[in-house]
């Protein structure tokens, strides 16, 4: 008998064992697959020197600012907090005092195991063998199936990635998600069962054998555990120092977890750079009617662990030339985290046919429900709620307006009604000053600053504009326009953007217009830390080569910049020269012409969260800072 617990030691637990390998396979397998993905770009694109270039791609894909170890920087804080409250909860085991109390109740017991379910570290795996051993110890299976399919949703570390990748806004809505497709699931089996679903005999091989998981003795060798085995375990049971089994578990985490998100940025980087683009927009970008079903039934087959899905969106996200369709991200979401293959493979092979089938059909139908509720209800579809120049913005003023294209992957779109950008902003990650393209001037003249949401967006773009500079002088703004003979005086725009920015003496404003000013030099930007670029001239109104490197040695220098096109409706009457000479030096050009409604919405609910939501930024920005 000895010999045969060495053995089965030395193999692992049959659950956890069988679980971890095919997660590490499954791993393993989208590694390679991207490998190979590579070596395909090199092959096709790098013929020549073709073991150098692979080589080359390696190094890029892992050194580059957009590339593993940038982002890997970016998470990491977050990534901590996670592991850190998991360890936490797992400590103490406030989990597995909450699970006890499901046995208790009955019908509110399935809200309390969505509960349990979105606040619990276990993942799809994990969750498995402690749902069997509660449905041994006499919960019903609706509770159960809550707790099942709400685990692998949501945990501590899912929701500050989250908050990371996604902003606070998606990290709410993937949480809430998580808890009501916890509550449908318990819900619809309750109903199924009343219609005469069978639970009394759930299992294949008839009833659990009585007994503890973790007995070496235990006789289904299916649910026999050893996780008494791990370092954390080993620790606990030589120490009561709530301290150091804190240390050890959360170390013991940090490697289990940490696998995913290193897994998802990866597969993210190389998304973003090798998939034909194409393929991601006809998926993921605004627009297609049939995108959710599309991504929820691509996705079972695929191993989607919740730590990695915001990752891997997030450069999906990077790599579109407009917005992202919510909806069909929020199946992606949804849909890969609970039909995770090393589970659904457990499920399979212990539960009776019919289990199998509920639980599928709850996950699929319910991923396509709620991304195409909330995809509807809580995001407006032509927005990227987590630009900052949007925040606490419920419209902008709209009219008519040029349509921003893009050709760098710093450049996010902010909103693209109709599928037309108009707003975008440039992100370094390398850490340089930011930049935020407007493509009309309507939003800026005094007949549009009565709107609120268009006050608050003036005053976002220059509250982000004076986080982003590194120059000591941040909250002094020159706007400049470039009117001369025809097009927009200083008398369109100077008095509404006085009153809007220099309340409260946030910042201060000085104005120019190239009529007065025809030189825009190191001179004059001098004592300035925003530039604001108002392309007020219709017609043939050019900055001379010397004045762009000036600009651009500005921002280079720390200093901030805002660039505002106009439409272009004709060789006379086109409004983007000017802005254009700047903005395609990072990426951005602005074209023809389209006609918007007066007012563009932004957000349903801008107020709500607000102190929340700030919180957390300042919190996070302080940990950012300490960090470098």
């Amino acid at each position: 008998m000895v010999k045969d617990d060495k053995i089965n030691n030395k193999k692992g637990c049959e659950v956890h064992g069988q679980a971890k390998r095919g997660v590490n396979w499954t791993l393993g397998s989208l590694i390679l697959m991207g490998l190979v993905l590579i070596a395909w770009h090199v092959l096709v694109y790098h013929r020549q020197s073709i073991l150098i270039s692979f080589v080359k791609e390696l190094w890029s894909l892992l050194v580059d600012r957009q590339g593993i170890l940038m982002e890997l920087k970016e998470v990491f804080v977050y990534f901590l907090i996670g592991i850190i409250i998991a360890g936490y909860i797992r400590t103490y085991k406030f989990h597995i005092r909450l699970r006890k109390l499901l046995i208790r109740y009955k019908f509110s017991s399935i809200f309390l195991a969505a509960f349990i379910g979105v606040f619990s570290p276990l993942c799809s795996c994990g969750i498995l063998t402690t749902v069997v051993a509660l449905l041994a110890s006499g919960l019903s299976l609706a509770p159960a199936m809550a707790l099942l399919i709400s685990s692998p949703l949501m945990s501590p570390t899912t929701f500050f990635l989250t908050l990371n990748d996604l902003g606070l806004h998606w990290a709410i809505v993937r949480t809430l998600v998580a808890f009501l497709m916890g509550l449908l699931a318990g819900v619809v089996t309750l109903a199924v069962e009343r219609l005469g679903f069978e639970t009394a005999n759930l299992f294949i091989d008839g009833g659990i054998p009585e007994g503890d998981f973790h007995d070496p003795d235990y006789p289904d060798q299916r649910l026999r555990c050893t996780c008494n085995e791990k370092m954390s375990n080993r620790i606990a049971r030589k120490t009561k120092n709530k301290l150091i089994i804190f240390m050890a578990k959360t170390t013991e985490m940090f490697w289990l977890i940490g696998k995913y998100v290193l897994v998802g940025i990866a597969i993210g980087c190389i998304v973003e750079r090798y998939i034909p683009h194409a393929y991601i927009q006809r998926l993921f970008g605004s627009g297609g009617k049939l995108s959710v079903i599309w991504v929820t039934v691509g996705s079972i087959p695929i191993f989607l662990h919740q730590i990695s899905a915001s990752s891997i969106l997030f450069h999906i996200k990077s790599s579109l030339p407009g917005t992202m369709d919510n909806s069909a991200a929020l199946a992606f979401l949804i849909g890969g985290p609970v039909t995770a293959i090393p589970a659904m493979t457990l499920l399979w092979s212990m539960f009776k046919k019919r289990v199998f089938v509920l639980y599928m059909g709850i996950s699929i139908l319910g991923t396509i429900f709620f991304a195409y509720t909330f995809g509807h209800l809580l995001f407006i579809p032509h927005v990227d709620t987590n630009s900052p120049i949007l925040a606490k913005v419920t419209a902008v003023a709209g009219g008519v307006s040029a349509i921003i294209s893009k050709s760098s992957e710093s450049v996010r779109v902010a909103a693209d009604p109709d599928q037309k950008p108009i707003i975008a902003w440039y992100e370094d990650l390398e850490g340089g000053s930011g930049i935020v393209f407007d493509a009309s001037w309507s939003r800026f003249r005094n007949g549009s600053l009565h709107l609120e949401g268009n006050q608050q967006y003036i005053r976002n773009i220059a509250r982000w504009l004076r986080q982003t500079a590194a120059h000591p002088e941040n909250n002094r703004i020159l706007i400049y326009n470039t009117y001369v003979d025809h097009g927009l005086d200083n008398g369109s725009f100077q008095d509404g953007l006085q009153a809007i920015l220099t309340e409260g003496g946030e910042f201060q404003v000085a104005f120019a217009v190239r009529k007065e000013l025809p030189r825009l030099d190191r001179s004059v930007l001098n004592g300035f830390g925003q530039l604001w670029i108002l392309s007020g001239q219709a017609g043939r109104c050019y900055f001379s080569r010397q004045e762009i490197e000036d600009i651009c040695a500005f921002r280079d220098s720390g200093g901030s910049l805002l660039i505002v096109a106009g439409p272009q409706s004709g060789p006379y009457e086109d409004w983007t020269v000017a802005a254009n000479q700047v903005a395609e030096r990072y990426g951005v050009r602005f074209a023809k012409a389209a006609r918007f409604q007066q007012e563009i919405p932004i957000s349903f609910f801008a107020h709500f969260g607000d102190k929340i939501s700030y919180s957390l930024v300042s919190y996070f920005s302080w940990l950012k800072q300490v960090r470098g």
